[in-house]
């Protein structure tokens, strides 16, 4: 889902994953792990220092495209919450930010995603990119829950 808050643009995602907050974090918070679901599709690339001032590099591998994503880690609280700057050719001149907020949902996880400061003309490929990217997301946590 795509909204406005305050007249700016913002996405807000939300998901019920079935793993604990624990693995739910490992999974953004580890390179080999963001690899396999960071791309709406095929693959990604993925080098992550994960400490605040930390900057991470996702390359996104699909349809014979490559596209660069960069960014730098400004909170990381294991295992509730996550905020980097999020850079690419698609998300305007400057930096916006990313915040991953995860909750215990039973056995569960509620992740609640917030992509702010986009250009209004990229809000919608947002929202669908970081959709297919969460499905990817949920599917490999099922899988290794199996």
């Amino acid at each position: 889902m795509a909204k406005a808050v305050a007249g700016a643009p913002i996405v807000e995602l939300r998901r019920l994953l079935s793993a604990p907050p624990e693995r739910v974090f490992a999974a953004w918070t580890n390179p080999a792990a963001l690899a396999a679901w960071m791309s709406p599709v095929g693959h990604a690339e993925a080098v992550a220092d994960v400490r605040v001032g930390g900057r991470f590099r996702v390359v996104m591998i699909g349809h014979d495209r490559r596209i660069e994503h960069v960014g730098e880690y400004l909170e990381v609280s294991p295992p509730s919450r996550l905020v980097f700057t999020w850079q690419s050719p698609y998300s305007g001149p400057e930096p916006t930010r990313v915040t991953v907020a995860l909750a215990p949902r039973g056995a569960g996880t509620e992740l609640v995603l917030t992509h702010e400061h986009l250009p209004p003309e990229a809000v919608a490929s947002h929202a669908g990119g970081w959709g297919q990217m969460l499905d990817r997301l949920s599917a490999l946590l099922e899988a290794a829950s199996t």
